[in-house]
């Protein structure tokens, strides 16, 4: 039932494009830097010794109206012969009174090792008040972690909140935070695990953005999974 479910939700976005033909499309492109590569708490490029190393990451995204199709690229190193992940995605964001739905499907693919692809299905709903406080409730499922791997389900909340009159020459402040939960379904080193971050953004509005943030875990005694301060610059256009 679960493999169901997702190849329901990829019927659904792959029928995106018919419907949003009609409709006036837009683009955004994204590029950036870090110096570390976290994803949900775990570092996603490091060296022999297992410390972070910096990231370099880009991506583009065309709407059209409530549809979206996506890709965003990443260096990363887990210690294989994976050096770029490329990540493909697709959605729908409807409006359901004050919810904004996202109903998706992606996919993590690793050129080098195929071994490592992984699939997901996405269901999310954010509430944002006129003020600009926004909140975020996501649920991710995958059938297969890699070839053979566990199936798993991922859930994440969100809050972010602009600081009022905070600014710092054309940088306008806000916070965010979120906390989540990865459930592996008979994996032998880690069942599950925790994860939570919060950070500061500085945004302009010809979108330059500076990301401050501190992400760790509940696992004890992997490095990957230790707590990393990271810097962050990006550029959207």
């Amino acid at each position: 039932m679960k493999l169901k479910a997702l190849l329901l939700a990829t019927a659904l976005v792959c029928g995106a494009p018919a419907v949003a033909s009609a409709q006036e499309t837009t683009t955004s492109v994204n590029i950036g830097v870090a110096s570390s590569y976290q994803f949900r708490g775990v570092t996603q490029a490091f060296d022999e010794s297992l410390d972070a190393q910096p990231q370099v990451f880009g991506g583009v995204d065309l709407s059209a109206g409530s549809f979206y199709v996506g890709t965003w690229l990443s260096n990363v190193d887990f210690g294989t012969e994976a050096n770029l992940e490329v990540d493909l995605y697709a959605g729908y964001k409807p409006q359901v009174g004050p919810v904004t739905l996202d109903i998706g499907v992606l996919a993590y693919t690793y050129p080098q090792e195929s071994n490592l692809l992984v699939y997901e299905a996405k269901l999310a709903g954010t509430v944002a008040s006129e003020s600009g406080v926004s909140l975020t409730g996501s649920i991710f499922y995958s059938p297969e972690y890699g070839k053979d791997g566990p199936s798993y389900w991922y859930y994440e909340a969100a809050v972010s909140a602009p600081i009022p009159g905070a600014k710092v020459g054309p940088f306008a402040l806000s916070a965010n935070a979120s906390v989540g939960t990865m459930d592996l379904e008979e994996n032998l080193l880690l069942e599950s695990y925790t994860n939570w971050k919060v950070g500061l953004t500085a945004a302009t509005e010809s979108g330059w953005a500076v990301d401050l943030f501190y992400t760790d875990t509940d696992v004890d005694g992997l490095k990957p999974f230790e707590g990393k301060g990271v810097v962050q610059l990006k550029r959207t256009f």
